[in-house]
């Protein structure tokens, strides 16, 4: 059974941690190749949260849940509280068109590409990306 529940603090440091530990939590459930895919779009995700949500105050938690259903896992990462709304959707760019050597640009566009089905809105008072990856056939 995978752990359903994580938070992690708004800094950069915390990324890399996070999503370690829920790839561990996943990767015999989703296999080798889409275990990659899961590990380079959640550190994306969590990375573009700690950078550009803007919460009303800098020390509110990031909380992710994990759903497990027969055939998939879908990660859902709620901005801190308060972070104005921001849809990934409108502001991707097409990785063909970013100049190889921009420091930065591709995130979004990586997340679009790595998950197999991706939602973004409001959830309650917060905004909420939902990331679903389809399991490995057992």
């Amino acid at each position: 059974m995978i752990p359903n529940r994580y938070q992690m603090k708004n800094k950069l440091e915390d990324v890399t941690p996070t999503v370690m530990s829920l790839k561990a939590d996943v990767c015999v459930a989703l296999g080798a190749s889409t275990t990659v895919r899961f590990e380079i779009c959640l550190s994306e995700a969590l990375t573009n949260v700690v950078k550009h949500a803007q919460p009303t105050t800098p020390d509110e938690l990031i909380d992710v849940t994990v759903q497990e259903t027969s055939d998939a896992i879908s990660v859902e990462i709620f901005d801190p509280a308060g972070a104005v709304p921001f849809d990934l959707r409108d502001h991707a760019h097409d990785l063909e068109t970013i100049d190889p050597l921009a420091e930065s640009g591709r995130g979004l566009g990586v997340i679009m590409q790595c998950a197999d089905a991706l939602d973004y809105g409001p959830s309650g008072d917060r905004n909420r990306l939902i990331l679903t990856f389809i399991k490995a056939i057992q």
